[in-house]
């Protein structure tokens, strides 16, 4: 599907006013994002350790390329350095002597970058200002496109060319098996980090819904047991891959970061469908429903996401360590006796529950139903500001 989605981010972006490092996981949008909405003077990309590529496609070595990076801050523009994590970090100190001339716009597919920048000991430490980019915002997809499915896969930019539907999606399921594991290659070469099967192991569970470490070690049999398997769960997370989610207990709920890669690691890890001609029916998109509406409303409600495993509960807002709101989403109709029963459940952990279905409002067993229509009035409601500047 081709598409403009307009996302928050551009308010960053078109307003940078000092040396700025974006970075976050490969294909989040990043260098779309600087292109349409920077007025930049100069865009080169670094290609390797000896060669840079401009924004018009010629083949420069780096160090020429950084000449002109230096030419175009001394005369007070805007330079950007694209894939900035393959810069050799010899250049650093040479950059840093450019300081403050000029605006300076680092971006790199990397979170290891971002340590290495801001440590104490970098030169480049105190010239640039820190800018996340994130797969795109539940409410930002849903507000423009007005269709609950189709806006959770659209959160991570790298889809939306590809597909038009969730049908679309599930039937060539294995076209993006394959395409994914490219992705999270990728992601782990930028970090420096090698793919090992473990790793994969880990995020294949993940994507089946295994989300205890201990459960993961169970199966996984890492060396050094649970305390590696914890390990590489926050060097995961560190990368963009994977997201935290508190509970009510002590245990953190992981769960891979990406609703569409989350779905084909499912796919991947129950049916093989890389090396099989399986016809996949139906994927766990409940899941990711849940979690993305979940981070829609923690934001409306003003509250921090929290899952709640034990008590069975979808989604759970806490502010100030309090459970005040508490949610049961489905993606077909919530029936009277379904909605009874949670409404005992969840009000024994919030003071206030609510009902989510996307198929139409529920009834008013609750405190708050919510259906497609009242789900796009938040979500237009969270990006008002920013799409009426638009």
């Amino acid at each position: 599907m081709r598409l403009d989605l307009k996302r928050r981010e551009i308010l960053n972006v078109s307003k940078i006013k000092n040396w700025t490092l974006i970075y976050g996981r490969r294909k989040t949008g990043k260098t779309t994002l600087v292109n349409n909405y920077l007025d930049h003077d100069y865009y080169v990309t670094v290609g390797d350790i000896n060669n840079a590529v401009t924004h018009d496609g010629k083949i420069l070595k780096l160090e020429e390329a950084l000449m002109e990076v230096k030419q175009v801050l001394s005369r007070g523009g805007i330079a950007v350095i694209d894939e900035f994590q393959r810069l050799p970090e010899i250049y650093w100190s040479l950059i840093s002597t450019w300081a403050p001339s000029g605006i300076l716009v680092a971006i790199a597919s990397s979170y290891g970058i971002v340590n290495k920048v801001f440590e104490r000991n970098s030169p480049l430490l105190g010239f640039f200002t820190p800018l996340e980019i994130d797969i795109i915002s539940y409410e930002d997809v849903l507000a423009q496109l007005r269709e609950p499915l189709i806006s959770i896969l659209f959160r991570d930019p790298w889809l939306i060319p590809l597909v038009d539907s969730y049908s679309e999606f599930v039937q060539r399921i294995k076209e993006f098996a394959l395409i994914s594991k490219g992705l999270i290659g990728e992601v782990f070469k930028e970090e420096e980090r090698q793919l090992t099967d473990l790793y994969y192991k880990i995020l294949l569970l993940l994507g089946e819904g295994i989300w205890k470490s201990s459960e993961i070690t169970g199966i996984a049999q890492p060396r050094g047991g649970e305390a590696t398997t914890s390990s590489m769960l926050n060097k995961l997370a560190k990368m963009g891959l994977v997201m935290k989610i508190p509970t009510l207990g002590r245990e953190l709920y992981y769960k891979v970061r990406s609703p569409p890669l989350s779905l084909v690691l499912y796919a991947e890890s129950k049916y093989v469908i890389s090396e099989s001609n399986f016809q996949v029916k139906e994927l766990p998109i409940g899941k990711e429903v849940q979690f993305s509406i979940g981070e829609m409303l923690a934001k409306y409600f003003e509250g921090e996401l929290y899952y709640s495993p034990k008590e069975d509960i979808d989604i759970l807002i806490v502010r100030k360590k309090i459970p005040i709101w508490a949610f049961e989403v489905k993606i077909g109709e919530i029936g009277k006796s379904d909605a009874l029963e949670s409404l005992k459940r969840m009000s024994k952990v919030a003071k206030k529950v609510g009902f989510i279905s996307l198929k139409e409002r529920p009834e008013d067993y609750a405190d708050l139903s919510l259906g497609p229509k009242e789900l796009l009035k938040i979500a237009e409601e969270l990006t008002r500001d920013f799409l009426k500047t638009e």
